[in-house]
């Protein structure tokens, strides 16, 4: 058994604390300390004061302290397991009143948390000295990344893809911002703090950075790309152009008569399509034979269409500059990090190559299931696909969740992050087993994610207002129990923390 710290207070009788009026179970004791404070969530031994088995409890600070008109301050712990001899097992008891407790050995904690594997995230609040690393084969089953702006997402998006890239697996990430486009760079900023966990600074070696045809990117070697108009979900497509029930049904239509007269002398793309749009709209001019919803339904889907059309990523490859497609195995070398740059897109621009590329990437691997495993980060997701928008995006709310369940066996992993979690369908938030929750002071966007991440007791929810940089929640399966953490900085470079 590990050498334990000195004793920092003694188990004590239930009911010395009137505790929120709630009724605690079995698996809850309390400790009394008339000395050493300890810091919540700290990991302890105790060691029953009465048993012939000499059982070990191992328990977790969890609240406190607590002062009442007794000597000493009172601390809430929750029981994890009982050691007999070097025996882990479930709880089988409590420990007797008056047992010593003292503070876990760093080297135990990590094996308690089930924090072990090949991604080394940062280290325990209370217990520095632990290491928090989650296994790769979690991202398979998708992440979400929440927290107010400031919190430290960003930070803990471009740590989980550092830590992927090295570990061969390709990433893909939507920067809403614009922040993430100089990975392949070191960073300059934090590197002292680096250093404290072992780290230095470090650009991606394989890096690439897509940017849409009528935008520009802040890294100089970013290639411009268009979608071919022949190759996009029409469905997902009039979803995201937000059109009517009637425009939706003349979308398909008068792309579906563009595609049957195409040929040689006339291809199949967006100016064929309003061509035939615009041929009905004029024939209604000269001789109004249709009645007004219809007509109105055209004239809305052409002025959406042409609006589209002058964003000039729809067929960019026409406009007599190298525009070409990307293929979606691009995205999906080992090791890559391939950044989308979308920070001066409009709305629309945004959307379409959010949906596509998305689109296009499932239905790669799903023909390739041995192809290298690609995570996927959708910045701020709530203002691609929100509660609001879900009753009329049905098509892409049903990709998206398709691409989560169905791309567990066909190495796909998605990362959902916002700093809005109540706008994002609960839907998307269930597909996410691990989550990285950053400071929240929103009672709304505390009271999503609480309902459905589970073990995770009061006392750390109470904190999450009071984060610090960087600091974040992290609850997963592979975790015994939500724990918090500190993110360590990321090694490559990001604009934001570089130059702001």
């Amino acid at each position: 058994m590990e050498q334990e710290d000195p004793v920092i207070g003694y188990t004590t009788y239930d009911g010395v604390v009137e505790y929120r009026s709630e009724r605690l179970d079995g698996s809850y004791c309390w400790m009394v300390s008339e000395g050493k404070r300890p810091r919540l969530g700290v990991y302890v031994r105790i060691a029953d004061l009465e048993s012939k088995l000499k059982e070990i409890f191992v328990a977790r600070i969890i609240d406190g302290p607590f002062y009442t008109e007794k000597p000493g301050a009172y601390y809430l712990l929750q029981l994890d397991s009982m050691l007999i001899g070097n025996q882990r097992t479930v709880l089988q008891t409590r420990p007797t009143p008056g047992s010593p407790v003292s503070i876990l050995d760093s080297s135990r904690v990590q094996e308690y948390i089930g924090a072990i594997g090949d991604f080394k995230l940062g280290r325990l609040v209370s217990q520095t000295n632990v290491e928090i690393a989650i296994d790769s084969g979690t991202l398979n089953r998708h992440i979400g990344v929440f927290g107010t702006t400031g919190s430290g997402k960003s930070n803990s998006l471009q740590v989980i893809a550092e830590e992927a890239s090295h570990s061969d697996r390709a990433v893909m990430i939507f920067d809403i911002e614009g922040e993430y486009v100089s990975m392949n760079e070191p960073t300059d900023a934090l590197k002292h703090v680096l250093q404290e966990f072992g780290k230095r600074p470090e650009g991606i070696k394989d890096f690439k950075v897509y940017v849409p045809a009528p935008n520009k990117s802040r890294n100089v070697d970013a290639r411009r790309f268009g979608i071919p108009f022949a190759d996009i979900d029409l469905e997902i497509f009039s979803e995201v152009l937000g059109l009517s029930p009637f425009e939706r049904v003349y979308m398909l239509d008068v792309a579906r008569k563009a595609k049957e007269i195409s040929g040689s002398f006339q291809a199949y793309n967006i100016h064929s399509v309003i061509s035939v749009l615009k041929k009905r709209i004029d024939a209604q001019v000269e001789k109004a034979s249709l009645p007004e919803v219809v007509a109105e339904a055209h004239m809305g889907l052409y002025t959406k269409l042409s609006l589209v059309d002058r964003s000039a990523i729809v067929d960019a490859h026409n406009s007599g500059e190298v525009h070409d497609r990307v293929l979606p195995e691009a995205f999906c070398a080992p090791g890559r990090i391939s950044v989308v740059d979308l920070n001066e897109s409009s709305d629309i621009v945004r959307n379409i190559c959010i949906a596509h590329l998305l689109k296009e990437i499932f239905r790669y691997k799903s023909g390739r299931r041995e192809t290298t495993p690609i995570l996927i980060f959708l910045e701020e997701i709530h203002t691609f696909l929100s509660n609001a928008k879900k009753q009329t995006m049905t098509a892409t709310l049903t990709m998206l969740t398709e691409m989560a369940r169905q791309g567990r066996k066909r190495g796909i992993g998605l990362g959902f992050v916002s700093q809005q979690p109540a706008l994002v369908p609960s839907e998307l938030i269930e597909l996410c087993n691990t989550r990285f929750i950053h400071r929240i002071s929103s009672d709304a966007n505390i009271g999503v994610l609480r309902n459905s991440t589970g073990n995770v007791p009061d006392s750390l929810w109470s904190l999450l207002p009071s984060f610090g940089n960087g600091e974040v929640l992290i609850a997963s399966p592979k975790f015994h129990h939500a724990v918090i953490a500190q993110i360590r900085p990321n090694m490559s470079r990001r604009l934001r923390v570089e130059y702001n």
